[in-house]
């Protein structure tokens, strides 16, 4: 029998990989199976094991396969920036691109991976740690802290605001976008009359106007 090279090992996994991504570019990620892949990679029903134990790991590496090619985004805050509200703005503008220029199959992927933990909370631990994901939103989230925090100290906004209740806020409608372009670019949703940026800073805008008023108000 034939020695089996490491070279003819990765080329098999990178087989079954693409048999992976191709089923997902056509159904969700928690539906897919082994038998599926097996019959798109054209192998053995054992085959397939030889290379990835079980479902969970083939989904690993092809998670991973996904999102290497995805660029990077850093949100920074200028510690010059004088100016709070045009910082928020361009940093939700910032994402609001971020969020179109993603691949389809990458929202989609993100998007179906939080449905899959979330109805199976014991695979996060086996699943989560091993994938390369961005974390593009504790990122943001963590520059969108910093500005409304210097907004504080320059009495820009009132310093008894519940920062917990407007995160939560700001994290919802970010969810909600995402979501809707999501379902617009990966499931042929409705479409969106203007750019994500356009309603990102329509809602910052709203937002600060609320906190200004209410810090004009307490004066």
């Amino acid at each position: 029998m034939p020695k089996v090279t490491e070279e003819y090992k990765k080329e098999k996994r990178k087989q079954i990989v693409q048999a992976a991504l191709e089923i997902l570019e056509k159904k969700p990620l928690y539906e897919m199976n082994m038998l599926e892949v097996v019959k798109q990679a054209k192998l053995s029903k054992g085959g397939i094991y030889l290379y990835f134990s079980d479902i969970d790991e083939l989904l690993i590496e092809t998670i991973n396969t996904i999102f290497s090619g995805q660029e990077e985004i850093t949100f920074s805050v200028n510690d010059k920036e004088e100016d709070i509200e045009a910082g928020l703005i361009r940093i939700f503008c910032q994402l609001g691109d971020y969020i179109e220029a993603c691949p389809p199959i990458v929202s989609k992927i993100r998007y179906e991976l939080v449905i899959y933990m979330t109805n199976n909370p014991k695979k996060m631990e086996k699943i989560l740690p091993r994938l390369k994901l961005q974390q593009t939103g504790a990122q943001f989230m963590a520059s969108v802290t910093e500005l409304i925090q210097k907004g504080m100290e320059q009495n820009l906004f009132r310093r008894d605001i519940n920062m917990d209740a407007i995160l939560t806020n700001i994290s919802v409608y970010i969810d909600g976008m995402t979501d809707f372009v999501v379902r617009m670019t990966a499931y042929n949703g409705p479409k969106l009359s203007s750019p994500v940026q356009v309603y990102f800073e329509q809602f910052i805008r709203s937002e600060i106007l609320q906190w200004k008023q209410q810090c004009d108000v307490s004066e």
